[in-house]
């Protein structure tokens, strides 16, 4: 399996089985769990590695869990991802579940490249019509890459919108080529 399908029979089985307002609790104590792993090498060889067998593994989860002041629920899915060896999956995890939790919630997150800072009351404006056109809730993201001459990109999920002059260069030199 890669880590895709690792993450997504992860996710589904976090958001099945846990109540939909401790998704977001058990997503940041996974992204914290994450971030100490990333931050320290003796833990990531540790868990991740193939050095120490799945017994002495969850052995030195059952005595690091209290440290860490873990959901039982958080707790009990990094004991059985990482007894499963598949820690190095953790962010797609991560990213799945979000991804879930979303789409359960009717939510969706928005990002805005832009060449300059975008005005809060043109960002109201773009986050009302992209609701009307998602039928979603949108949180906006905000980008900046000063390469675009103008306009903006909007990217929620799989979907892009280019407004960009740059994007719209592109097109132009594309049907003149044809």
């Amino acid at each position: 399996m890669n880590k895709n399908q690792i993450a997504k029979k992860y996710s589904r089985a976090i958001i099945n089985s846990t109540d939909i307002s401790g998704i977001p609790g058990i997503i940041d104590e996974f992204k914290a769990f994450s971030d100490l792993i990333d931050a320290n090498r003796q833990l990531r060889l540790l868990f991740a590695g193939r050095i120490f067998s799945e017994n002495e593994k969850e052995k030195a989860f059952k005595a690091l869990a209290p440290l860490l002041k873990f959901n039982p629920d958080t707790g009990k899915f990094l004991r059985l991802i990482i007894v499963q060896g598949h820690l190095s999956a953790l962010k797609e995890i991560i990213t799945a579940s979000i991804n879930i939790y979303n789409e359960r919630q009717k939510k969706a997150t928005a990002v805005v490249v832009s060449p300059v800072e975008l005005d809060s009351k043109y960002v109201q404006r773009l986050k009302k019509a992209l609701k009307r056109m998602t039928d979603r809730d949108i949180t906006i993201e905000k980008e900046i890459d000063e390469s675009l001459l103008g306009g903006f990109i909007v990217k929620v999920g799989s979907t892009i919108f280019d407004s960009s002059v740059k994007g719209q260069l592109r097109l132009l030199r594309a049907e003149l080529m044809r």
